[in-house]
């Protein structure tokens, strides 16, 4: 079983945002702690996303480190790459494995042609 080292983190807020928060606790059955730390971690969590998607759109890092940075799958990362139309950097390999798919996928299918005797 493994231990997680936490840290206390001390910020100072404006008393509208501690107000949100306390509104979001209340809905949420939450206390207010646990309402920062999810919201910390997804904020984190986007974060490495997008710093992954715009340092793949540069050609900065390979579609599988951009995937690891950002913590998904590499096929959850190609998806959101595709969703916001940004060109995937491909190899030769990877782009004739694109090419071999798109042809299957809208090629007719063969015909059956019966022997007659």
């Amino acid at each position: 079983m493994s231990h997680t080292i936490s840290q206390q983190l001390n910020v100072r807020v404006s008393n509208d945002l501690v107000t949100a928060l306390e509104d979001i606790a209340r809905q949420e059955h939450l206390d207010r702690g646990a309402v920062v730390r999810r919201l910390l971690i997804d904020g984190v969590h986007r974060w490495q996303l997008e710093r992954a998607i715009v340092l793949y759109r540069e050609d900065r890092l390979t579609k599988e480190r951009a995937a690891e940075m950002a913590d998904v799958s590499l096929y959850e990362f190609i998806e959101l790459v595709r969703e916001r139309n940004i060109p995937l950097h491909l190899n030769v390999d990877e782009a004739l494995e694109e090419v071999k798919a798109l042809i299957r996928r809208y090629s007719p299918p063969p015909k059956v042609v019966e022997a007659t005797a």
